[in-house]
């Protein structure tokens, strides 16, 4: 039977920590700019569940499962906005972008090299600021800029916001730990 010292061993480097993390957004030509305040605002990440599903046939009266296709959930990232705005408006820029009030068309709809989508890094750091892993997003774009609540009774509070991203799939490539690079087969 375990004791609390095998436990304790196990942890040789006491944890990974959940505020370990950097977000990289790589910049879109003439419509989004990344800089350093992107990553410093982004208060919160969430690396997102994939999921595989199950294709199901019937053989002699038994069902039979069968690996299916992998679906990506949406990631999404959580930011501080400054009295400048400017992390809101790179978002909200980049979406009318896509998708303008007035054209039943956006002005750059492309998803490939010259496109609006981009790739976007979430790595978690080591405590001695190492990269232990890192989630390339590829081909992302902005799908969703949520509300920001206001009120009277928030004065101790920062206004913050939630982008969510649709990507292609995403990839863990080297050096991270245990890479899955999309590449290999």
């Amino acid at each position: 039977m375990s004791n609390i010292d095998e436990f304790i061993n196990n942890f040789q480097f006491a944890g990974a920590r959940p505020s370990l993390y950097q977000v990289t957004i790589g910049s879109v030509d003439g419509i989004f700019e990344s800089d350093e305040q992107m990553q410093f605002m982004c208060k919160n990440a969430q690396l997102p569940a994939s999921t595989v599903g199950a294709i199901t046939a019937n053989f002699l009266g038994r069902q039979i499962k069968l690996p299916g296709v992998r679906s990506y959930e949406d990631l999404a990232l959580t930011f501080y906005l400054d009295e400048d705005m400017n992390v809101r408006h790179q978002f909200e820029n980049w979406m009318h972008q896509m998708a303008k009030f007035k054209s039943a068309y956006g002005s750059n709809v492309r998803i490939g090299e010259e496109g609006i989508a981009t790739d976007l890094k979430v790595e978690q750091m080591s405590k001695d600021e190492n990269v232990l892993r890192q989630y390339r997003f590829v081909k992302a774009f902005p799908t969703s800029v949520s509300q920001i609540d206001l009120g009277y009774d928030q004065g101790e509070t920062l206004e913050e916001f939630t982008v969510t991203f649709a990507y292609q799939y995403f990839d863990i490539p080297e050096p991270s730990a245990q890479s899955i690079d999309s590449t290999q087969e």
